[in-house]
């Protein structure tokens, strides 16, 4: 859930939402519809307030081409917004260099990256190498079976960093190397 409540309640006005259809098998629009409500609902619930939403109805696309997103960074570069809000990270892209390389374009405008179902905080520096483990892990076997088990994948992160730490690794191993190994805590 929003976790960075420091930099949020500094925004509340300049508080987005950004959602599109991830799933082919779902009607256009029928996921973006409940999405936007579930979130919606979940920033009011915490007192927040939502001043846009930015939508996509389809992910199809011949050439990947997605307009809202373009404007949504183009808004942010004009500072008309200070803290975003997804789903998941795969609501912004699939692809984890593609997701790290978005999340640095919006730092670099001042905004704040959030997601309803991750916990990761991208202003601190272990909340960007849980994001980054994040972005490594989008292409491996284990978001799959973190997904199917219902465990975040900001949690399984945490455990591949904690999992190296105790090896006395360094604080940038690849998670691709450690995944094998890595053990869920008791």
């Amino acid at each position: 859930m929003i976790k960075n409540y420091e930099i949020v309640q500094q925004n509340l006005d300049n508080l987005v939402i950004y959602t599109r259809n991830t799933s082919w098998t779902q009607p256009e629009g029928y996921r973006v519809h409940r999405n936007i409500q579930v979130l919606k609902d979940k920033c009011e619930q915490a007192g927040y307030q939502v001043s846009r939403v930015y939508s996509e109805p389809s992910s199809e696309s011949a050439y990947k081409v997605r307009p809202v997103l373009k404007q949504m960074l183009k808004d942010a570069a004009s500072g008309l917004f200070a803290v975003l809000v997804v789903w998941d990270v795969f609501t912004l892209s699939p692809d984890g260099e593609e997701l790290q390389q978005i999340e640095r374009e919006f730092a670099e405008y001042g905004v704040v990256l959030c997601s309803a179902t991750e916990y990761f905080d991208t202003s601190t520096e272990e909340g960007v190498k849980v994001f980054e483990y994040m972005c490594k892990l989008l292409n491996t076997k284990h978001l799959s079976l973190s997904a199917m088990q219902g465990i975040p994948l900001s949690q399984v992160a945490r455990w591949l960093i904690d999992d190296d730490n105790k090896k006395g690794g360094k604080n940038d191993a690849k998670p691709y190397e450690s995944c094998a190994t890595a053990k869920r805590p008791a």
